[in-house]
């Protein structure tokens, strides 16, 4: 005899409205996302077609706003390519970026907003600014010789030799200062970007502390003063000592020395 058990088997039937529901809602996001493919597709297009109508031009922009006084970091400022016939005429690029940094801000600047030279504080406050505290700006004469033959250039470090009378020797040659850095040459206050060209000036400006300018002045007034380039990573001092022209005079060689030898012969003495 078979007994046959039936159970009931009853499956949770899920709502039509909540299925459609959700199927509307999936959708929607894939055509949102369809849309947002399609806009970038449109403004890729768009840009690239502008580029390929425009020269572009590389500025920096500043990421955020900047205040009046912000001194000039590499990370406060992006880079962006804009149509060149939109670019500023005073427009500072990538590759003179270098040579503002540190500089500070004379106007407040929009975040987006290319930075302009206008932006900046004037030339006479920041080359103030660049001295270190303490030290003075002493600007004296130039010749050729002293120039390096035009060569010289602001951020050089150079020593500085004295050559003065002597009553013995006629004129005697000394170190006077030695790792003097250039601030100026001429009106030229910024190292030229990848240049090496000599260039026509006849005054240098050197960063020096008052006791320091004081000597070159006297030395000035008393002889002449002669530069000579060197290495600005190289900080040991001089060690020459003076020098005149009997020091570089080649030595005459002695005369043999005779010794007398002295006879005594009765009450009197020969040599």
């Amino acid at each position: 005899m078979k007994f046959a058990l039936k159970l009931p088997l009853k499956l949770p039937q899920l709502n039509r409205n909540w299925l459609t529901l959700v199927g509307a809602v999936f959708l929607g996001l894939v055509a949102m996302g369809l849309a947002v493919k399609l806009q970038r597709d449109h403004m890729a297009k768009l840009d690239a077609e502008a580029r390929a109508g425009h020269k572009l031009v590389a500025v920096v922009v500043a990421k955020q706003d900047l205040p009046k006084g912000f001194r000039i970091v590499p990370g406060a400022f992006a880079v962006r390519e804009i149509p060149s016939e939109y670019v500023h005429s005073s427009a500072i690029t990538p590759k003179i970026l270098q040579q503002y940094l540190g500089q500070k801000l004379g106007a407040p600047i929009k975040g987006g907003e290319a930075l302009l030279r206008v932006h900046l504080e004037s030339i006479t406050a920041v080359f103030s600014s660049t001295l270190p505290s303490g030290n003075r700006a002493l600007t004296t004469e130039v010749d050729e010789v002293n120039s390096i033959s035009g060569l010289l250039r602001p951020q050089d470090h150079i020593d500085l030799m004295a050559t003065a009378p002597d009553q013995k020797s006629g004129e005697i040659t000394f170190p006077l200062l030695t790792n003097v850095e250039v601030l100026a040459t001429g009106q030229t206050t910024r190292k030229a970007d990848g240049t090496n060209q000599a260039r026509v000036y006849t005054t240098i400006t050197m960063s020096v502390s008052p006791e320091d300018a004081q000597r070159v002045v006297v030395a000035k007034s008393s002889g002449r003063l002669t530069a000579v380039l060197r290495n600005p990573d190289d900080q040991q001092g001089s060690s020459i000592s003076a020098m005149n022209i009997h020091d570089l005079l080649p030595k005459k060689p002695q005369a043999p020395h005779h010794v007398a030898v002295q006879y005594i012969i009765g009450g009197g003495s020969r040599s």
